[in-house]
C-alpha cells in the first residue's frame, strides 16, 4: 500500500484524529485502522480494517480491546464467506479465544465450532452445531448434558425429545417431553406427550394428556391416533447403531451412559448397548468405558454377563442381552436354595476376575443379571480397577455407598477382600430383603458399626449364616478371606437346602412401617372393620385401613403388588373374593406430594419398586404418593390407574 502524504503529514503534526478521517475517506483502510486504533476508537477501528478486506487485523484489533460488543459487530460483519471467516478464525484461535472462533465458524464448519463448544462445556451453543452438522448423536448427548446443568431450560428439553423421536428412542423422546412439561406444560409438549405415551403403549397416560389439553382448548382431538404426528420420526422406523444394532427401547441410564436393549439384526439376537454418553468429567467417564470394554474383551465366563463387541463411533459396548432382569427386583423374595446358587455363582465371577488381577468394585444387586435360563451373571466392569493383586491397588471411591469396604470409603489400597465384603453385603440382602446398612451416613456406619445379624431379621436361620456374613464383612481386610476359592468354601458350607419357603417372608423396614405382604386370610369379619367420619379402620387396633375396589382381572397385578415385599409401596391387608370384583384391603395413606417432588433418592426407590411390579417409571413420575419427610409410598389406586386398571378407592 503506497503511503497517503497528505495523511502522514497530519500525523507529524500529531493530528491524529483529522489522519484518521482522512485515511478512512481516501479508503486507506490499513491505515486507518491503526491509527483509529491509538486513538482508542477501537469499533471504528476494527471496521475500517473489515472494510479493507483486512480481518486477521481486524479480529486482532477487536480481541486486543477485550470488547464483547465490537466482536459481535465484527462477527455480523463477516457473514458466510468461507475465507473471510477462516482468516478470523485463525486470528482468534492465535489470541486463545476459542470462544469467538467456534462462534464464527458455526455457519461454515459447523461440526468443528460444535467440537469447540462441547470441549469448553457450553453445552447449549454446541447441540444446535451438531444438528447443523447432521449429528443427531451427539447433538442430542449436548442437550443432555446441558440439561443435567440446567433443568428448567424446556425448550431445550422439547428439542432433546424431538432429536430422540427421530432417532426411534421414543423412551428417550418421551422422558425428555416430561422433562419439558415439569418445567412449562405448554400445549406442543403436552401434545408430544400424548403421542409417545400413546405409541409406548401407555394409552390411558395418553389420555391423562389429552385431557389436559382439552381443558385449555375443547378443539383438540379426542382420539390418541390423532397425535401421532406429534411425535417425529425419521424414515427407515428405528435408530440403529454400527449399522446392524437396532434398538427396541432404552432399558436404563445413568450418569454416563444408556442401557439400550437391541436386535443384532445379522443374528437376531437380543442385545444390550451400553452407550457412553458424557459426564461432568468427560476423561474419567471415557477412561472408565474403555477400561470395561478391555477387560470384558479378555474375560470369558459363563457367571460374567458376556461381551460381543465393540463400536468406538458410538462408543458402544455391545452385550448379551439379560433377559431375566435384575437382583435388585428379586431381594427379599428368594428361596433360601436360590440365595445359595446365586452367592456361589457371583464367587465363581470373582474367582475368574482376581484370577485376572481385576478387582471388581461395584458388586451389588443392580449389577447382577439373569439370562434367559436364570442363571445369575455379574456385569459391569465400569468400576473394576486392573492391578497386581498381589501387591493391591489404590482406590479412590468409586464404588455404591451402601456395599462399599471400608478400605473404599477411605480410599486406602483395595484388594480381592473388597469384592468379597460387597457380595457379603449382596448375599446379606438376598436374605433378609435389605441393604446391610441403610445411611444416610454410610462412612460411618461401615467403618465403625457391627455388621447386623441376619437372624434378627430372619430367626429361622441358624447363627451360622450370621457367622459367613461376618466373616465377609469384616471391617479389617485381614479378617476376611482372602480370596474367593477360601470365600467359596466359606458359603458351601452353609445349609441352603433348610427350607423350600421364602427366606424372607415379612420384612421389617427401618421406617418401621410394615411392607407388603401376599394377603392372607383374615380370621375376623369385615363387620370388625368400621367406618368412621375420617374413613375405614381397624376395629381392634384403630388403625386406619383403606378400601379398594378392582375387577377380577387384575387380581395377579394386585397379587405381585403385594408380594413385592416393598417398603414402597401402600401394604395390602386382606382380599375378599367375589363373582365380578374384588375388595382389597390396605394400610391408609394420603397421597400429598408429586413424586416429581420427592428427593432423589426417594423417588428412586420408589421407581424402582414399582417397576418391579410392572408400572413404568415414565408414567410413574406423574404420580401423587404419601410423603413422611423419609419415605415415599405409593397408593395402589393410583397406581393401577396409570397402567390402565380401573381401581375404585375409598
Amino acid at each position: 500500500m503506497a503511503v497517503d502524504v497528505d495523511v502522514e503529514a497530519l500525523v507529524a503534526r500529531a493530528e491524529i484524529d483529522q489522519a484518521a478521517a482522512l485515511a478512512v475517506n481516501r479508503k486507506q483502510w490499513r491505515r486507518a485502522a491503526e491509527l483509529l486504533s491509538s486513538l482508542g476508537r477501537v469499533a471504528d477501528a476494527a471496521v475500517a480494517a473489515a472494510e479493507g478486506d483486512e480481518w486477521r487485523l481486524a479480529m486482532d484489533i477487536a480481541l486486543q480491546a477485550s470488547d464483547e460488543q465490537v466482536l459481535d459487530a465484527l462477527c455480523a460483519r463477516l457473514g458466510s464467506d468461507p475465507a473471510r471467516v477462516a482468516q478470523a478464525a485463525g486470528q482468534a484461535r492465535l489470541a486463545r479465544r476459542d470462544d469467538v472462533a467456534a462462534r464464527l465458524l458455526e455457519e461454515t464448519r459447523p461440526l468443528e465450532a460444535a467440537e469447540t463448544w462441547y470441549a469448553r462445556g457450553e453445552y447449549a451453543r454446541a447441540a444446535p452445531c451438531f444438528e447443523r452438522a447432521e449429528d443427531p448423536g451427539r447433538a442430542a448427548r449436548a442437550w443432555e448434558q446441558h440439561l443435567a446443568q440446567s433443568p428448567e431450560d424446556a425448550p431445550a428439553a422439547l428439542r432433546l425429545g424431538e432429536l430422540r423421536a427421530r432417532q426411534g428412542d421414543d423412551e428417550g423422546a418421551v422422558r425428555a417431553f416430561q422433562a419439558a412439561a415439569k418445567v412449562e406444560a405448554s400445549d406442543e409438549v403436552m401434545a408430544r406427550l400424548a403421542a409417545g405415551m400413546r405409541r409406548l403403549g401407555y394409552l390411558h397416560a395418553a389420555r391423562y394428556w389429552i385431557a389436559r389439553l382439552r381443558d385449555r382448548d375443547a378443539s383438540w382431538p379426542v382420539d390418541p391416533e390423532a397425535y401421532e404426528p406429534y411425535l417425529p420420526r425419521a424414515e427407515g422406523a428405528a435408530k440403529r447403531y454400527a449399522g446392524r444394532y437396532r434398538v427396541v427401547r432404552e432399558a436404563g441410564s445413568g450418569a454416563t451412559g444408556r442401557v439400550l436393549e437391541a436386535v443384532d439384526e445379522l443374528t437376531g439376537d437380543s442385545v444390550a448397548l451400553k452407550v457412553l454418553t458424557v459426564s461432568d468429567d468427560r476423561s474419567a467417564a471415557f477412561g472408565r468405558f474403555v477400561r470395561e470394554a478391555e477387560l470384558a474383551r479378555t474375560l470369558d465366563d459363563p457367571c460374567l454377563v458376556r461381551m460381543r463387541a465393540l463400536d468406538p463411533e458410538g462408543p458402544t459396548i455391545v452385550y448379551d442381552w439379560m433377559p431375566g432382569g435384575t437382583l435388585s427386583a428379586k431381594v427379599g423374595s428368594m428361596p433360601l436354595r436360590e440365595v445359595g446358587r446365586v452367592a456361589l455363582r457371583l464367587l465363581h465371577a470373582l474367582e475368574t476376575l482376581h484370577r485376572h488381577g481385576v478387582v471388581h468394585r461395584d458388586v451389588k444387586p443392580s449389577n447382577v443379571l439373569f439370562d434367559a435360563a436364570g442363571q445369575a451373571r455379574l456385569g459391569d466392569l465400569g468400576a473394576a480397577h486392573l492391578g497386581d493383586l498381589g501387591a493391591t491397588v489404590t482406590g479412590g471411591l468409586v464404588g455404591s455407598l451402601p456395599y462399599m469396604a471400608p478400605e473404599q470409603m477411605t480410599g486406602a489400597p483395595v484388594s480381592a477382600s473388597t469384592d468379597l465384603y460387597a457380595l457379603g453385603c449382596v448375599v446379606f440382602e438376598m436374605l433378609t430383603g435389605q441393604a446391610p446398612f441403610g445411611g444416610p451416613d454410610y462412612m460411618a456406619q461401615h467403618l465403625g458399626e457391627p455388621v447386623p445379624k441376619v437372624t434378627e431379621l430372619c430367626p429361622r436361620l441358624p447363627e451360622v449364616f450370621d457367622e459367613a456374613i461376618e466373616k465377609l464383612m469384616a471391617k479389617s481386610q485381614d479378617d476376611r478371606p482372602q480370596d474367593a476359592t477360601e470365600a467359596r468354601a466359606l458359603l458351601s458350607s452353609l445349609p441352603w437346602d433348610l427350607a423350600d419357603e421364602l427366606v424372607l417372608e415379612r420384612p421389617v423396614p427401618r421406617n418401621d412401617r410394615r411392607s407388603s405382604v401376599p394377603p392372607p386370610p383374615m380370621d375376623r369379619d369385615e363387620s370388625q372393620r368400621v367406618r368412621t367420619a375420617a374413613g375405614w379402620e381397624d376395629a381392634f387396633t384403630g388403625a386406619g385401613l383403606a378400601r379398594v375396589t378392582t375387577f377380577r382381572g387384575a387380581r395377579e397385578r394386585v397379587l405381585s403388588w403385594a408380594r413385592s415385599n416393598a417398603p414402597e409401596l401402600q401394604t395390602v391387608l386382606d382380599l375378599e373374593e367375589g363373582p365380578a370384583e374384588d375388595v382389597w384391603w390396605l394400610s391408609a395413606v394420603q397421597a400429598t406430594k408429586p413424586m416429581r417432588e420427592v428427593p432423589p433418592l426417594a423417588r428412586e426407590r420408589a421407581l424402582r419398586a414399582l417397576e418391579a411390579v410392572g408400572v413404568s417409571p415414565l408414567v410413574a413420575v406423574d404420580l401423587t404418593v404419601a410423603w413422611d419427610g423419609d419415605d415415599a409410598v405409593v397408593p395402589l389406586a393410583a397406581a393401577l390407574s396409570v397402567m390402565g386398571v380401573h381401581a375404585a378407592a375409598e
